[in-house]
């Protein structure tokens, strides 16, 4: 209770009625200063006294002053009253419905990602989200795993992912990207159809049961697409393939196990390959894009980086992790 009581979790609403019931407090105190000639404090609290209508017996009121009560009262009283309701609403409703604090916090939310669907494989989407650092927010039809999710402290809200209500509510104009991966294909295509229609330039990236709804899942506005079967029975046969360069491919091991590639922007002007490799010794440096989009496998040493190129890196997760937090730090 007290949390929701400090200045800084007030909203506009509540900021809007505390300026009301000042205002009609100011214009109070104005008014018998200059009807009766009272001094500020007398004039305050004799205001006071009349909204809270407890009263004090007679102060001997002119007749402009008598005028000015009853219009004080008339007015004053309800709106101070009203006022009052709705802030008390305000903060009843942050403290018993999680759905509005859910909402209040995904506002706050800049190029965070939205999950659609929060069966095995957003679980999953999830996890690796969290870990990486990414703001995620969660949309799904079913409460009881969305209540679960919460007590893992997952921002999630309860809704059809279809709606364009349920996506503005998930922040979608702020999004950076949007996971489509509901166990339902034509849910998914539902959803990319409306993410798309709403945010154009939004990243989308679908789940596919059927390997043959990708290419409408596609039409419908996934910039990507993944099919569960397809991934795991690629990594099985991986597996029995080439169980040693299995063992280095992320994911098939368990989450922490195996090599992660990443994307890597350049924020440093004028770097070289070398240079940012004898930072991180033990990262394999796989391919670099310039602004321009053209590719370099394997760039060299000598390869000049620019401020915004991008590098496909591979590494050991915990080395991987250096070079964000490095990243974060400059």
């Amino acid at each position: 209770m007290k949390h929701l009581l400090h200045p800084k979790h007030w909203d506009a609403i509540i900021i809007r009625s505390l300026m009301i019931a000042c205002t009609v407090v100011l214009i109070g105190t104005a008014g018998y200063t200059w009807i009766e000639g009272w001094s500020l404090w007398k004039s305050l609290f004799f205001t006071l006294v009349t909204l809270s209508t407890v009263g004090y017996g007679d102060y001997g009121l002119t007749e402009g002053g008598e005028r000015f009560t009853a219009v004080l009262l008339v007015g004053g009283i309800g709106t101070v009253s009203i006022t009052i309701g709705q802030i008390l609403q305000r903060i009843m409703s942050k403290m018993t419905q999680p759905e509005l604090r859910m909402i209040e916090q995904i506002k706050k939310m800049q190029d965070h990602v939205i999950v659609c669907g929060l069966g095995r494989t957003g679980g999953r989407v999830i996890e690796r989200m969290i870990a990486a650092g990414q703001q995620v927010a969660v949309i799904d039809n079913n409460e009881r795993l969305v209540q679960n999710a919460r007590k893992r402290g997952c921002v999630a809200i309860t809704g059809d992912a279809t709606s364009d209500e349920a996506l503005l509510d998930a922040g979608l104009m702020r999004a950076s990207s949007l996971a489509a991966v509901t166990s339902s294909d034509a849910v998914n295509a539902m959803i990319c159809l409306s993410a798309h229609a709403l945010a154009p330039e939004l990243n989308i990236i679908a789940r596919a049961e059927d390997e043959s709804s990708i290419s409408k899942l596609k039409r419908a506005g996934a910039n990507e697409v993944l099919s569960p079967s397809s991934y795991g029975g690629d990594g099985i046969a991986q597996q029995i393939l080439h169980p040693k360069v299995a063992s280095l491919m992320p994911g098939l091991q368990g989450p922490d196990a195996g090599l992660s590639f990443v994307e890597f922007i350049v924020d440093r002007k004028s770097e070289t390959i070398a240079e940012l490799g004898a930072r991180h010794p033990r990262l394999v440096f796989i391919a670099a894009r310039n602004q321009a989009g053209d590719v370099m496998l394997r760039p060299g040493g000598d390869q000049v980086l620019s401020e915004g190129d991008v590098l496909i890196i591979a590494g050991e997760p915990s080395e991987v992790e250096s070079l964000r937090s490095t990243k974060a730090a400059a």
